[in-house]
């Protein structure tokens, strides 16, 4: 851990105030004890820089440089083009520009680490090992006419589709069986390779950040957790997990705001250690005026003031976190009135929140 290490903390946090309204429920200060794995859930692509400088200032990981966390992240951030290919909303003269852009001899640096799946990868990757095959006989079908459409020629080889015009369609996920078995087969040995390295600093004694559902959650529901997450933590042996949760709501005027919660730590369970985790992730997920009115009208009810109350209160006593805005009576109404408004105009927003609010309230009620 050096200067970089430092810089990226001041930078994530200089980015999370400026792009959100963060409120931290948790301890003023801890100390990052050694062996402690970090399960984040993972709610949108935003989460890391949301997180981690709080790690950061909150641990004092500045100062107790020995103590300082790990990251396991995702493959494909380490490949050329990532962010070119993986933003959905980019323009076409935005991807082409972005193509060359390479930040992955950097991330090592800053204690990140890949990991990778056997079963699936990236279009991009499945071409960059193939370079020199036809991209016919490289690329699935459902993806070789839309690259057709844009102009890649017949005769093309697999490198020729290694351009920032394709770059979203790169980044589309190929599953095992398409594509050349050679590529499927290191693969393989490359996901062992880093789920091993993964045990390796925890055996070592480090703190080691993951996503154990994968991927940002594509509806609103926390969970599913991959597989993996038991044999890390059997195999890496770490002392303590500590539970980490997002509450993002964008019923808001202004800025989006975010409710992160650092959870107690709890000891690894023996038996059931998945379903364990997730359900303390759940429980842990704070209540936010926007989960509230989303499940109302979701429900074909008008958010009433005395139900959000009861909702507070009940969240309480089961020892379910709230959003720190929502105690002053006050304060709670202007958040349920201001957030019924702007449920008219960001209808999108929706089913998100009242399925966060659905798997959330149903393991605080368990």
């Amino acid at each position: 851990m050096g200067p970089l290490y430092d810089a990226v903390g001041i930078g994530m946090r200089a980015y999370s105030r400026s792009a959100f309204r963060v409120r931290y429920v948790g301890p003023k200060s801890f100390r990052l004890r050694p062996g402690t794995l970090i399960a984040v859930t993972h709610r949108k692509e935003t989460d890391v820089p949301v997180v981690a400088p709080e790690l950061y200032f909150r641990a004092s990981l500045w100062k107790h440089r020995g103590e300082g966390m790990h990251f396991a992240a995702r493959d494909d951030m380490f490949l050329r083009g990532f962010f070119a290919g993986f933003p959905p909303e980019l323009s076409p003269r935005a991807r082409r520009l972005l193509f060359p852009v390479s930040v992955g001899r950097f991330l090592p640096r800053v204690a990140v680490h890949p990991i990778s799946s056997a079963s699936t990868a990236r279009l991009f990757e499945v071409l960059d090992g193939s370079r020199d095959r036809p991209a016919a006989e490289v690329v699935p079908e459902r993806l070789l006419a839309p690259l057709r459409a844009r102009g890649l020629a017949g005769s093309a080889r697999a490198e020729d589709a290694l351009r920032g015009e394709y770059a979203d369609l790169l980044w589309e996920p190929v599953s095992r069986g398409e594509g050349p078995d050679r590529f499927w087969s290191a693969r393989a040995t490359r996901a062992t390779a880093d789920f091993r390295e993964l045990v390796g600093l925890m055996r070592a004694g480090k703190s080691l950040l993951v996503f154990p559902e994968g991927r940002p959650s594509p509806d609103g529901e926390i969970g599913p957790l991959r597989r993996g997450l038991d044999a890390l933590v059997r195999r890496g042996k770490p002392e303590r997990i500590l539970p980490v949760t997002l509450a993002y709501d964008p019923l808001v005027r202004g800025r989006t705001e975010v409710v992160l919660v650092f959870a107690d730590t709890m000891p690894p369970p023996h038996e059931g250690l998945e379903n364990a985790v997730l359900e303390r992730l759940k429980k842990t997920t704070a209540l936010t005026a926007g989960q509230f009115v989303a499940h109302e009208l979701s429900e074909g009810r008008e958010p009433h003031p005395a139900a959000f109350a009861a909702e507070l209160e009940s969240s309480r006593a089961l020892g379910r976190p709230v959003d720190p805005r929502l105690a002053d009576p006050p304060a709670r109404a202007a958040k349920l009135a201001e957030a019924r408004s702007v449920a008219g105009e960001k209808p999108e927003e929706i089913p998100f929140l009242a399925k966060e609010y659905e798997t959330a309230r149903s393991s605080a009620r368990s």
